[in-house]
């Protein structure tokens, strides 16, 4: 059972999940909209079953609890000043990998703009969520929140499955693990990535109507230089430091700012216990997931 209730375990039985799904589902469901909502949903149920069976309380593990109303408006407002940053890693990321998502994400969203932010941004904000600042994340932070918030992020960049996520799925993932301590409730991390993911599919949708136009032609858009990336520079720098000071204020309006001043105190993190959170099992999720994505970005370069 110590096992079983391990981040290794859990890692690994996502992953044989995900691939189970993706091919088995892939085979007999052609209709995108209709095998992202299976698929999410399965993951879902998955989910509150792993917890039932390990014995935990569903509510304490995933921080099921009410935010300052206050606090809840200024989430809102992080999802928008990250977005600045997460494009600047973007545009990085642009200049080594294949985007392998843009391309599908522009039909699917002209296709059905509804349908669209209910599978990309609802469901995801939901799901993900729940599965690794959930549960994965209440298996990491039993060393300390600081390693718990980076290893989660960095299972939940790789889970993406190709690297141009990655870059800036990684990034999220710490955000997304502030946040949630922050405000010690899982509801907050859920609104923000929801409504991240949701602006995206909202840019993407007005993008493409001005392409339709000829006003502006996509792929020129989503070309990326040097010249661009260093131009967005300043704008991400005040987008990250607007998220710093909007998570210091969400966390002093939920009364979390003493504890989490406490991480930058040397005697306080010599007190948390020398624990080692992950196994094998942990970094061979992560190795699959690496490969995978491998094996993405060389198709994708064929295409």
């Amino acid at each position: 059972m110590k096992y079983i209730k391990s981040a290794g375990c859990f890692s690994l039985f996502y992953v044989i999940l995900y691939f189970i799904l993706s091919t088995g589902m892939g085979i007999f469901i052609t209709n995108t909209y209709l095998f992202t909502t299976l698929f999410y949903g399965i993951l879902l149920i998955a989910a509150f079953l792993y917890l039932k069976i390990c014995g935990d309380d569903t509510k304490k593990t995933l921080r099921m609890h009410k935010i300052h109303i206050g606090s809840f408006f200024l989430v809102i407002l992080l999802a928008f000043t990250i977005r600045p940053v997460a494009g600047f890693i973007t545009m990085i990321a642009n200049l080594f990998f294949q985007d392998v998502t843009t391309n599908t994400m522009t039909q699917k969203v002209m296709q059905s703009l509804g349908l669209s932010v209910f599978t990309t941004a609802f469901l995801p904000g939901l799901v993900e969520e729940i599965l690794f600042r959930g549960v994965l994340y209440s298996r990491l932070r039993k060393a300390n929140p600081i390693k718990g918030i980076l290893l989660s992020a960095l299972l939940f960049g790789i889970a993406h499955m190709n690297f141009q996520q990655f870059s800036y799925a990684f990034f999220l993932g710490i955000v997304f693990g502030c946040l949630l301590e922050a405000t010690d409730s899982i509801f907050a991390t859920i609104t923000a990535h929801m409504i991240f993911n949701g602006s995206s599919i909202l840019l993407t949708y007005a993008i493409s109507k001005v392409s339709l136009f000829g006003v502006n032609n996509l792929n020129t858009a989503n070309t990326v230089t040097v010249s661009s990336i260093i131009a967005s520079i300043p704008v991400a720098l005040i987008g990250l430091i607007l998220s710093i000071f909007l998570i210091i204020a969400i966390s002093y309006l939920n009364g979390r700012l003493g504890y989490i001043k406490t991480w930058f105190q040397k005697d306080i993190r010599q007190t948390w216990p020398k624990k080692r959170v992950t196994n094998i099992s942990f970094w061979a999720a992560f190795i699959v997931c690496f490969l995978f994505s491998i094996m993405m970005e060389i198709t994708a370069s064929f295409l």
